[in-house]
């Protein structure tokens, strides 16, 4: 019997650009192929042939995820297994990322069409066969369409979680834990150094906060991604009793129209569509102009302040007391999102400035936190390996240690290029 190996291509020790190779002797099987989303020039996973690919999976449509994978189409490429909300907000996600970074990407959209082209479509619960691999697929509680994955191959099984939040939101439905056994599990590690704030307590913070400042004639700009995250914080103020305008920028209007198309991966399809159709869309520079002279809460990405509309409207927002800047999403290492958050800085007109504006972070997290991580590792049939990816080198490291002495579970954080053998 041939040894299945796990390869690390990207996604270790650090956020951005996961890759994960799962192989044997005569099948080779991808999971994820994303890009960095904080650098200027994005970086890729460790290089891999398309032809040596039978199939690929996308856990789900964050460019971290999915921001190289088309460039295995450049000829043909593999199979790529992904639910249908991913696979159209990954093609929103993709062209929007060749327009912000078109010349410094290896492909061009029409490799994301022929990615597209190669797609099966597959929902929770379902399970394929390909000859020498079977995989099904869970719900990961992350975004709309994120997905678990677990592999069979070669009599080892392999649980790859992607992104994953095992807490219900307004939008979704959490992660459930997994009781069956594996001889590995790849996992994401993003927050293990802490517990998210409780989710109520954090939405009315949100709500009290906003009123305030509206109220006294000001404005909130929520920094969000497109994807989720913006939906998500506009149900949160709508169903907690926020009563003033919410202008919504960016993609998140295509986002939500994809997103109300496919009802069942929404935890209540009614409560999110009455909450967007509440909001005013923003359709060009003329309404930007507007919302911010009109007290309320402008909800827009880029959700870590690089580039976007978000950048206008902190311009016009940042720089008086009345206003506020309330940061609802991740904020990665060189962002100016985590600038702003250890600083309370903001470049401008290539200066480093003050920001006047009240600064607040909401913790909207759709990663699990450390006690969910926990949670979810002592859950585990057997004693599985338990490799943890995408986060940062000092948390990984640390949980990892943590977790092996507790559990009895053998938890390791590998680093990029790193094999193991399963």
């Amino acid at each position: 019997m041939s040894s299945v190996k796990i390869r690390f291509l990207g996604g270790a020790l650090e956020v951005g650009k996961e890759g994960v190779l799962v192989s044997n002797s005569s099948h080779t099987v991808l999971l994820d192929y994303g890009s960095t989303v904080s650098d200027d020039n994005p970086k890729f996973p460790e290089h891999v042939r398309p032809t040596e690919v039978d199939a690929a999976v996308l856990s789900h449509a964050h460019l971290d995820h999915s921001g190289a994978l088309p460039y295995l189409y450049i000829n043909n490429g593999p199979e790529v297994f992904l639910t249908e909300p991913t696979l159209e907000l990954g093609r929103l996600l993709l062209r929007d990322f060749l327009n912000i970074s078109g010349e410094r990407l290896p492909y061009e959209f029409v490799e994301v069409e022929k990615m597209s082209g190669r797609a099966t479509l597959v929902g929770y619960g379902d399970r394929v066969s390909r000859g020498g691999f079977e995989m099904s697929f869970l719900n990961a509680g992350h975004i709309p369409g994120s997905m678990m994955t677990s592999l069979s191959i070669d009599s080892k099984r392999i649980l790859f979680t992607g992104d994953f939040n095992m807490l219900d939101t307004r939008l979704l439905k959490g992660a459930e834990t997994v009781s069956e056994e594996y001889d590995a599990v790849i996992m994401e590690g993003t927050y293990s150094n802490k517990d998210h704030a409780d989710r109520h307590d954090m939405e009315m913070e949100l709500v009290a906060a906003c009123n305030q400042i509206v109220e006294e004639g000001g404005t909130v700009l929520i920094p969000a991604f497109s994807v989720g995250r913006s939906h998500e914080v506009v149900a949160s103020l709508r169903a907690n009793g926020f009563k003033h305008q919410i202008h919504l920028d960016g993609m998140a209007r295509e986002a939500a129209e994809i997103i109300l198309r496919h009802p069942t991966y929404l935890r209540d399809h009614s409560e999110v569509e009455r909450a967007l159709n509440s909001v005013d869309w923003i359709d060009g520079w003329g309404s930007r102009k507007k919302a911010v002279r009109t007290p309320g809460v402008v909800v827009s990405p880029a959700g870590m302040l690089r580039g976007g509309a978000a950048a206008f409207y902190m311009e016009r927002v940042a720089f008086e007391k009345k206003n506020g800047v309330f940061l609802v999403s991740y904020q990665a290492v060189n962002t100016p999102g985590r600038m702003l958050i250890e600083s309370g800085k903001l470049p401008f007109r290539g200066k480093l400035r003050s920001v006047e504006a009240k600064v607040q972070s909401f913790d909207f997290s759709s990663h699990a936190g450390k006690s969910h991580l926990v949670k979810f590792i002592q859950a585990l049939g057997g004693t599985p390996k338990v490799y943890l990816v995408h986060g940062e080198a000092e948390s990984l490291r640390s949980f990892a240690q943590e977790m092996t002495q507790k559990s009895g579970v053998p938890v390791h954080a590998p680093s990029i290029g790193e094999i193991v053998e399963v």
